[in-house]
């Protein structure tokens, strides 16, 4: 990832448990900043293929799949059914070693939340991103990556 500049909220979601589908309904989503530029990147990142990065030209990098090694194979056949979005009440939750996301949609809009271990409750990144915008966004990665 060539930008240096690593998006992070001034204060840290804290939750009282990782019951996500409990937790999350008792968030207040008004307060989660909206990235208007929102976009994503696939990089190539040596030996590990393409990675896929959540970024924003305003504010850097937002989020990102670090343990998601070689996800070309994955995008070239994955449909937009297949992408990282769930709901308020079963998230998409994916984790791996001091890394977790979730992403869930709710109305017109897209919620992120990462955290820094798995099944975590503490989440110093969280945003959201306009429901259209995501979707779009999705659609064109895996257009460039079809066969």
């Amino acid at each position: 990832m060539s930008s240096k500049k690593v998006y992070k909220n001034e204060r840290q979601i804290k939750l009282s448990s990782n019951n996500y589908s409990q937790e999350l309904v008792k968030l207040d989503l008004r307060e989660f900043p909206l990235i208007e530029d929102f976009s994503i990147l696939v990089q190539q990142r040596g030996a590990f293929g393409y990675h896929l990065y959540y970024v924003s030209p305003m504010y850097g990098l937002l989020a990102s799949f670090p343990w998601w090694d070689h996800a070309e194979k994955d995008l070239e056949t994955m449909k937009i059914a297949n992408i990282p979005l769930g709901t308020i009440d079963r998230p998409f939750d994916d984790l791996e070693q001091s890394w977790q996301i979730l992403i869930w949609d709710k109305r017109d809009y897209v919620y992120i939340m990462e955290g820094e271990g798995p099944c975590c409750i503490e989440f110093p990144v969280w945003f959201r991103v306009r429901k259209q915008r995501y979707i779009e966004e999705w659609d064109r990665v895996l257009r460039d990556f079809t066969k």
